[in-house]
């Protein structure tokens, strides 16, 4: 059994509440056996959490995304998270209303073996059609990060739940094929990659593959994405969507210092 790391999360805004929340009844609707993984912006977030670094880009994330292994138990997840007043707006999609603005959204993805690349639906038994995505499958092949989260709302209220993340290079292999999936265009996914980059560079002693040579599967995949990113980033030409406050010159060489060139 993994080591349970302890962490104490505070929400900024009511976004950052229902990111929790979403995160609490992902954690309450799994069987304590079930290999999933929280991803998306709450993973980078949480990781933030564990390996803290000044030089992050943060951003909010509303829903919750979730991922599992298997497709025929994501029926008895959607059941448990029904069971707590959920209801479907998607096959893999479902939302709690809070109050008359607000909701909690979590969002179910499942991985996908075999050598075809992408973002394809597969239908789950008693629920519908789920997106499915090749890189989940390396991502949950990956031991996690087991973790036990006190957070404190943005209305000031508590709550707490026991939940998992990938760790840190597995979070920049899946954070890398989500912006090459939105054609680089998405300067949220491009946010978070800032952030993990530099939680690399803060924390050097975190398991990292990717600054081996030699690079194999989906971590050469994300070398080539990652480089052809830094390559962008340092053009002045370039129509590359990036936050304001991401230093694109520091992006690039955290990139050659630390993932080898495929």
């Amino acid at each position: 059994m993994s080591e349970i790391i302890r962490i104490e999360a505070h929400a900024a805004s009511n976004a950052d509440s229902l990111g929790y929340m979403g995160q609490q009844a992902v954690a309450q609707a799994v069987d304590g056996d079930t290999p999933y993984r929280i991803i998306g912006g709450h993973m980078v977030r949480l990781l933030l959490h564990v390996y803290p670094t000044s030089n992050a880009t943060l951003r909010s994330t509303i829903d919750a995304d979730a991922a599992v292994d298997d497709i025929e138990i994501v029926g008895d997840i959607v059941d448990g998270l029904c069971a707590q007043d959920f209801s479907q707006t998607g096959g893999n999609v479902l939302k709690k209303a809070v109050n008359s603005e607000q909701n909690i959204e979590v969002n179910l993805l499942v991985s996908r073996r075999g050598s075809s690349k992408g973002i394809r639906s597969e239908c789950a038994p008693g629920v519908g059609q789920v997106d499915t995505l090749p890189e989940l499958g390396f991502a949950l092949d990956q031991p996690p990060l087991d973790l036990e989260v006190f957070a404190t709302l943005f209305d000031g209220s508590t709550i707490e739940y026991r939940t998992r993340i990938p760790g840190l290079e597995t979070a920049v292999v899946l954070k890398a094929h989500s912006w090459k999936a939105r054609g680089l265009r998405s300067d949220r996914d491009l946010a978070d990659l800032h952030s993990l980059m530099e939680i690399r560079e803060e924390h050097p002693h975190t398991a990292w593959g990717l600054s081996s040579p030699g690079l194999i599967g989906f971590r050469k995949d994300t070398a080539r994405i990652l480089h052809e990113a830094a390559g962008k980033l340092t053009k002045r030409t370039s129509n590359l969507p990036v936050p304001y406050d991401l230093d694109r010159v520091r992006m690039a060489a955290l990139i050659a210092r630390h993932v080898s060139r495929p």
